[in-house]
C-alpha cells in the first residue's frame, strides 16, 4: 500500500488552539510590551547643588545620576527646563560606562517666574543618543515627561561656606558638654558678619565631595567663605573659584584653617605675605590703625580657651587697618575684578557673647547669635554683596559697536525723498492727465507709483544688507591679574547676519555668551554643554540684522599683563607689559584723585606722567580736538569711571588703554570679519625709588578721605548745610618715609554767599593758609613752611576745610539760605625727598 497516497485526516481540535493563541498575541497592545521593557537607562536625582541647593534668578549648577542598567556603554542626554517654558532647554551629554552609575552636573539657567515663593517646577528629559539619532526615554508609568518641585531663593545677598568634613557626631551617655567645633566657630562667625551687614541668616554649607568645575556655577554666591583645605584635592573646582574671583567675586580666606600653599594657585603673585607662625592668645586687644580719638576701639579680650592667631609678614609698605600686638588682624588682596579678604584671627577674636542688655537677636533661629566688635563691622565693609550687573556699559558699547559694523537701517532723509518724490509724482500725474482729460487713468497709475516707492525701499534695504558681510564686533574689557598668564575678559559683542536661518554658535574652548532670544520664544531651543569647556546651541535659527551677547572669557595671554612705575623728580615714570594686546591709544591713569592722568606711552612699553598731565575733571584725553573714535571712547571712560566704577576699583591706581582686540573662543559665523576693540585695566604698582631721591607726586596719587568718628569716609562734594571737615591726604606706601619740602593744594570749590577757609595743621593747631568769600574760581595755594607739611605716623597729611552757611544781605540784616555748595575738586601736589640711606 502506496503510504503516499493515503489520505490523512484533519486534527480540528489542534488548529483552533493555534489560531485562537495567534489572535491573542495579535490582540496584546504594544504599550503592554514597553511598559514590561527595562529601560537602559536610569535618571536620578537632578536637584539644585554645588555652591547652592537653591535655585534663583541667576545661573547655578544641578546634580545629577545616570546608571547603566545594560552591558553596553552609551552615549546619554539629560535636558531640564523650568515648568512654562519648554522652548529654552539647558542639557548635558554624557558617557556612562556599561553596569556603572554616572554622578556628574549640568549648568541651568536663572529661573523663570512662578507664583510659588519657596518652590519652581523643572521638568527633565532623557535621551539615549547613538550618533545624531536620538531616543527619548520614557519614565515608567503614565507620565510622558520627568517633573518635580526644587527649592527656590529670591535672588538676594548670598553666602557659601566651605568647611572640613566632619565625622558623625558620637553620643555618648553621660559625657559633659564639648566645647563648639571649629566648623561650629566658623559658621557662628559668618552668620555675625551677615548680622552686622543687615543680611539674613541663610548660609549654604557646601556638601562633600568637588566643587562645580564651570565659574558660571557660582554666579549665585556673593561671598565665599574658605575654611577648609580640602578645595587643594579639587583642581577643578579651584580653578573654577579662581575665575568666579578674577570675574568680580569676594572670597574670605580663614588663615586660621587654611594654609597658603592651599590658596597659592587662587592668587598669583597676589600671595605676596609669608607666614610666621601660629599661636594661641588668651588675652589680647585689636588695636585699630592708626589709632586716633575719632576711631572706635574693640575692648581687651580674655578667653579660657585659647584664640588661634596666625602671625603674617606683609610686604613693608602696607598698612594695615587692625593688628594684635602689631601682627595683622586680617588685610585684602585684589585679583582682577574680584577681591580676596585674610582675616587671621580665629572667629571668637571677633564677637562678644550677647548680654541681657544688648537687644534680642535679629535671627529667629539663632537666639543666641553673638555680637560683632568694631573691627568685624569695619571688615564686614569690605566683603559687601556683590552688585548687579551694572547695563550701563553694555549700553554705551551698543552705538560703538553698530558703527564699527558699518550696517544701518535706511535713513531718515532717504525716506523723505522717496516720499517726497512718490508724492511729487503723484502730483504731477494727476495735473497731466486732468490737463489731457483721462482721469480715470490715475486709478493704476496711482498705485503702480506706490509700488514704485515700496520697490524702492525693499531694494535699499537690501542693498544696505548686503552691502556689509557677516560681521563679529567684540568690545572687551581686560581686567588683568598679577603674576598670571591670564586675564579675565568681559564685555558685549554685536552678531550681524545679513541673511537669516540656522546658526550653530557655541564655545569650544570655554566662556560663555548669553544671545540676545528676544523674538525667538517659539523656538525648542537647547543649550547642550559636552565637556567642561565645550558647550553650542541646537535648534536655534536667527533673523537677519544684528544680535547682541554680554559674554565673559578667560585669555591666555603668554605673559603677566602688568604697569610698573617709579616717583621721581617728574611725575611718574614706568613701563607696560601687555602681552598680546597690541597698537596701544588713549592710555589713562586713573588714580585715587578726582582727576585723572593723561599716559604718554613711548617705544617698548615705557610711559611716563607729570603734573601736567592732569586732565580737567571730565575729560579723559588729551589734546583740544578729538577725532571720532578718541569722542566715543572718551565716552566709554566716562561710563566706565564713574563714582560706582570708582569705588569697585578701590582707589587702586589703574591704567587703561585701549588697543586691538584679541580673537575670542566662540563659534559665531563662520568666515566672518571680525571688528572692535579692547580695554586694558592694569593695576599700577608703584615702586620704590631710590634713597635719597626727589620726588613729585602728582594729585591724583593723593586720596583724600575725611575722618569721621569711627574711620575714615569720601569726602563729601555737595550739601546745603555747612560742612568743618577735617580731611588726610594719603601719601604712596612706596616714597614712605618721605621729608615733604612743599605743596601745592588745588581746589574749585563753588560756594555762593558763604565763607571758605582752609587750614593745615603744625603742631596739632590748625593755622590757616587761605579764605574765601563766595569762592568761583579755581584756587591754589603753594605750602612751603615745613612745620606745616609733616606728615602723621601712616604718612598722611591733614586739612581742615570750612564752608560756612549761606548768608543773603549784610549787617544786621544777615538771614541764612538754603543754598547748595559744591566742591568739583580738592587737590594736593607733593613734593619731597625720600629717607637716605643709613
Amino acid at each position: 500500500m502506496d503510504l503516499s497516497d493515503r489520505d490523512v485526516p484533519p486534527r480540528p481540535a489542534s488548529a483552533r488552539r493555534v489560531a485562537a493563541l495567534c489572535l491573542c498575541l495579535l490582540a496584546c497592545p504594544r504599550a503592554t510590551a514597553q511598559v514590561d521593557e527595562t529601560p537602559p537607562l536610569r535618571l536620578g536625582g537632578v536637584l539644585p547643588g554645588g555652591v547652592r541647593v537653591s535655585t534663583t534668578e541667576s545661573w547655578g549648577a544641578f546634580d545629577f545620576s545616570l546608571t547603566n542598567l545594560t552591558d553596553v556603554d552609551r552615549q546619554a542626554r539629560v535636558l531640564v527646563f523650568y515648568d512654562g517654558r519648554p522652548d529654552l532647554q539647558y542639557g548635558r551629554d554624557v558617557w556612562v560606562p556599561a553596569r556603572a552609575t554616572l554622578a556628574t552636573w549640568l549648568l541651568v539657567g536663572p529661573a523663570s517666574p512662578q507664583p510659588s515663593a519657596r518652590a519652581r517646577e523643572i521638568q527633565m528629559l532623557l535621551y539615549e543618543r547613538a550618533g545624531k539619532e536620538e531616543r527619548l526615554i520614557l519614565p515608567r508609568g503614565e507620565e510622558r515627561v520627568r517633573s518635580r518641585a526644587v527649592l527656590y531663593q529670591k535672588r538676594a545677598a548670598f553666602t557659601a561656606v566651605l568647611l572640613d568634613e566632619e565625622p558623625p557626631e558620637e553620643i555618648v551617655f553621660g559625657q559633659l558638654p564639648q566645647p563648639d567645633s571649629a566648623n561650629d566657630e566658623a559658621l557662628r562667625l559668618v552668620r555675625t558678619f551677615r548680622q552686622a551687614h543687615e543680611l539674613s541668616e541663610s548660609v549654604q554649607i557646601v556638601g562633600a565631595g568637588p566643587m562645580p568645575p564651570a565659574p558660571e556655577a557660582f554666579d549665585g554666591v556673593d561671598h565665599f567663605v574658605l575654611a577648609s583645605g580640602r578645595v587643594a584635592h579639587d583642581p577643578a573646582g579651584s580653578q573654577a573659584l579662581r575665575r568666579w574671583v578674577e570675574r568680580g567675586g569676594t572670597l574670605w580666606v580663614m588663615l586660621d584653617r587654611v594654609e597658603p600653599d592651599v590658596i597659592a594657585p587662587l592668587l598669583g603673585d597676589a600671595l605676596d605675605f609669608q607666614v610666621v607662625d601660629r599661636v594661641s592668645l588668651t588675652s589680647f586687644q585689636v588695636e585699630s590703625q592708626p589709632p586716633g580719638p575719632n576711631v572706635a576701639e574693640a575692648p581687651a579680650q580674655r578667653h579660657e580657651r585659647p584664640v588661634d592667631f596666625v602671625r603674617v609678614l606683609l610686604p613693608a609698605e602696607e598698612r594695615v587697618r587692625h593688628t594684635v600686638d602689631g601682627w595683622p588682624a586680617w588685610f585684602v588682596r585684589r585679583v582682577g575684578r574680584g577681591k580676596v579678604v585674610f582675616t587671621t584671627l580665629g572667629p571668637r577674636g571677633w564677637y562678644r557673647p550677647r548680654t541681657r542688655t544688648d537687644p534680642p537677636s535679629p535671627f529667629e533661629f539663632f537666639p543666641a547669635l553673638p555680637v560683632s566688635l568694631p573691627h568685624l563691622q569695619v571688615l564686614s565693609v569690605e566683603l559687601p554683596p556683590r552688585p548687579e550687573e551694572d547695563s550701563a556699559p553694555d549700553e554705551a558699547f551698543q552705538t560703538a559697536l553698530t558703527e564699527e559694523i558699518g550696517y544701518a537701517v535706511v535713513g531718515r532723509g532717504t525716506a523723505g525723498l522717496i516720499f517726497g518724490t512718490f508724492l511729487l509724482a503723484t502730483l504731477a500725474l494727476g495735473l497731466i492727465l486732468r490737463r489731457g482729460r483721462r482721469p480715470e487713468l490715475l486709478g493704476w497709475l496711482g498705485p503702480a507709483a506706490a509700488l514704485g516707492a515700496a520697490g524702492a525701499f525693499v531694494a535699499l534695504g537690501e542693498w544696505s544688507r548686503r552691502a556689509v558681510p557677516p560681521t563679529v564686533a567684540a568690545a572687551q574689557v581686560v581686567d588683568a591679574v598679577a603674576g598670571t598668564e591670564e586675564a579675565p575678559v568681559h564685555g558685549l559683542l554685536a552678531l550681524y547676519r545679513p541673511d537669516s536661518g540656522p546658526a550653530d554658535v557655541g564655545a569650544t574652548k570655554g566662556g560663555f555668551f548669553e544671545l540676545d532670544m528676544t523674538g525667538l520664544e517659539e523656538q525648542n531651543r537647547r543649550l547642550i554643554r559636552t565637556d567642561l569647556d565645550s558647550w553650542h546651541w541646537e535648534n536655534l535659527s536667527l533673523p537677519a540684522g544684528v544680535r547682541r551677547a554680554p559674554y565673559r572669557f578667560t585669555a591666555p595671554t603668554g605673559e603677566p599683563l602688568a604697569a610698573a612705575a617709579r616717583l621721581g623728580p617728574e611725575g611718574v615714570e614706568g613701563t607696560l607689559a601687555t602681552g598680546p594686546f597690541h597698537d596701544l591709544e588713549d592710555a589713562l591713569l586713573h588714580a585715587p584723585g578726582v582727576r585723572d592722568l593723561s599716559i604718554r606711552l613711548g617705544p617698548d612699553g615705557a610711559f611716563r606722567a607729570g603734573g601736567g598731565d592732569v586732565l580737567p575733571p571730565g575729560q579723559f584725553a588729551a589734546g583740544a580736538v578729538l577725532s571720532d573714535r578718541q569722542q566715543r571712547r572718551q565716552d566709554l571712560y566716562r561710563t566706565f569711571l564713574r563714582p560706582s566704577e570708582v569705588g569697585r576699583l578701590d582707589d587702586r591706581p589703574v591704567l587703561l588703554a585701549w588697543a586691538r582686540p584679541i580673537d575670542m573662543p566662540f563659534a559665531l559665523a563662520p568666515e566672518a570679519r571680525t571688528v572692535g576693540m579692547a580695554l586694558l585695566r592694569i593695576p599700577l604698582r608703584l615702586e620704590r625709588p631710590a634713597p635719597g631721591t626727589s620726588v613729585t607726586i602728582p594729585a591724583p596719587f593723593l586720596p583724600c578721605r575725611r575722618l569721621v568718628r569711627g574711620g575714615a569716609t569720601r569726602l563729601t562734594l555737595e550739601s546745603r548745610q555747612g560742612a568743618d571737615m577735617r580731611l588726610r591726604f594719603q601719601l604712596p606706601a612706596a616714597v614712605l618715609p618721605l621729608a615733604v619740602e612743599r605743596a601745592r593744594l588745588t581746589a574749585k570749590i563753588d560756594a555762593p554767599g558763604r565763607r571758605v577757609t582752609v587750614a593745615v595743621f603744625a603742631d596739632g593747631v590748625p593755622a590757616e593758609i587761605h579764605r574765601a568769600e563766595s569762592p568761583f574760581d579755581p584756587v591754589r595755594v603753594d605750602i612751603a613752611d615745613a612745620r606745616l607739611l609733616l606728615p602723621d605716623e601712616g604718612g598722611g597729611l591733614h586739612v581742615n576745610l570750612t564752608v560756612g552757611g549761606a548768608r543773603e544781605g549784610g549787617g544786621t540784616g544777615v538771614r541764612q539760605v538754603d543754598e547748595k555748595w559744591t566742591i568739583e575738586y580738592l587737590e594736593l601736589e607733593i613734593t619731597g625727598r625720600t629717607a637716605a640711606e643709613k
